[in-house]
């Protein structure tokens, strides 16, 4: 059976690399010419913006015609090919036995989560009690040490203690922490690339959390960090297929975009990383509205939303914590150093083909109020702030 998996992941990746460089020659001088484009307006450097992202790459299917988009951030014209707007999202309703029997395998290679991981998902914490908490396990608490005081956070000096580090970093964010080393747990490293798209993975959960912390809050969310420990606990399907297939790392570390990535498992393994964490919230007794968000987390990539029989706070909040994970993933996958201005989520002003539906869907959920706050000069300084601490 793994022997047959793994052939089926080799066929579907030699194909889809295929497919791409089998793109039409046309479509390669125009996407090459909208590169050179942007390149000469930006003076020929190659800054770590969104403007420096905004040109989306092109997969054009020669038998039909792209939809082309206009960026708002430099003028050019993006194209978004007829394969993503047709692009489905698999589902957990009704798989069969053979998705079953991937997703059982999955879960086998992926150790049983720590003790600490369902406490610490169940409700808000107080400092003291998330210190009495953590204090309770010698290891994670090392381990939060550790992480705390590596290069990512850049502090000045090293904090030594977990009630230090509750009082400087705030609960939220030790509470981030805490739950990544939880999930570390079922972890197999076994080369280099995997090691590197873990901690890729890592960053990217650990941002979106904080960015989705924010913005709940500013919304006025009643509960911002449930929100975030559903942003962070996203990436736990991810991480499972990482544990699972190390080669899959190349998947996190060469600018596939999340579209690609799902495309490609779902071609590959029948399932993606959506379903894969959703089943594992589910064996691991993890609270149903996290299991329920898992499940759902990839929805706003596609034009489905609006067809949901979620309810309008559900669809809200899923689509919070996808903006939140997107944003996230821009600073880990794709180099972001800092936000520019720009008045809404839309694909037009952020020039990633996963935002493309992001404006329907924040209209179909009457969630205008997103708009209004990535507006505000104040959220840029807050956002980019988080940014350059972890970068």
């Amino acid at each position: 059976m793994l022997f047959n998996i793994s052939i089926l992941i080799l066929l579907a990746v030699v194909s889809y690399f295929f497919s791409r460089y089998s793109k039409s020659s046309a479509s390669k001088h125009q996407y090459s010419t909208l590169v050179k484009k942007h390149n000469a307006a930006e003076g020929g450097k190659r800054t770590k913006t969104f403007q420096s992202k905004a040109i989306n790459r092109a997969f054009i299917d020669d038998n039909s015609e792209p939809v082309k988009v206009e960026s708002k951030t430099n003028k050019d014209v993006v194209e978004i090919s007829p394969e993503f707007l047709a692009f489905k999202v698999l589902t957990s309703e009704k798989l069969t036995s053979q998705q079953l029997q991937i997703i059982s395998e999955i879960s086998q290679s992926f150790k049983k989560p720590h003790p600490l991981l369902i406490p610490l998902t169940q409700r808000t914490f107080e400092p003291n009690e998330l210190f009495e908490l953590i204090k309770t396990d010698a290891e994670i608490t090392a381990k939060i040490l550790n992480a705390v005081n590596s290069p990512l956070f850049a502090l000045k000096q090293p904090i030594t203690n977990i009630n230090h580090a509750i009082i400087y970093m705030g609960v939220g964010k030790v509470k981030s922490i805490a739950l990544q080393c939880s999930m570390q747990q079922g972890m197999k490293f076994t080369d280099n690339k995997q090691n590197e798209a873990y901690h890729k993975l890592w960053k990217a959960s650990y941002l979106a959390s904080a960015f989705c912390f924010f913005f709940a809050k500013e919304i006025g969310e009643k509960d911002p960090a449930e929100l975030a420990t559903r942003c962070l606990l996203t990436y736990l399907g991810d991480l499972a297929l990482l544990s699972y297939k190390p080669k899959l790392a190349t998947f996190y570390l060469d600018d596939f975009t999340l579209f690609e990535r799902t495309k490609i498992f779902q071609e590959s393994l029948g399932i993606n990383t959506a379903i894969i964490g959703k089943h594992l919230a589910q064996q691991w007794q993890l609270p149903f509205s996290i299991e329920s968000g898992i499940e759902h987390s990839i929805l706003p990539l596609t034009d489905t939303m609006a067809s949901s029989p979620l309810s309008d706070e559900h669809l809200r909040h899923l689509l919070l914590c996808y903006l939140a994970c997107r944003l996230g993933d821009l600073v880990a996958f794709n180099g972001l150093s800092e936000v520019p201005a720009f008045d809404e989520v839309s694909f037009e002003s952020l020039g990633k083909v996963e935002f493309y539906y992001t404006q329907k869907n924040i209209q179909n959920t009457d969630f205008m109020i997103i708009n209004s706050i990535v507006a505000k000069p104040e959220f840029r300084k807050k956002i980019n702030k988080i940014i350059s601490k972890i970068n």
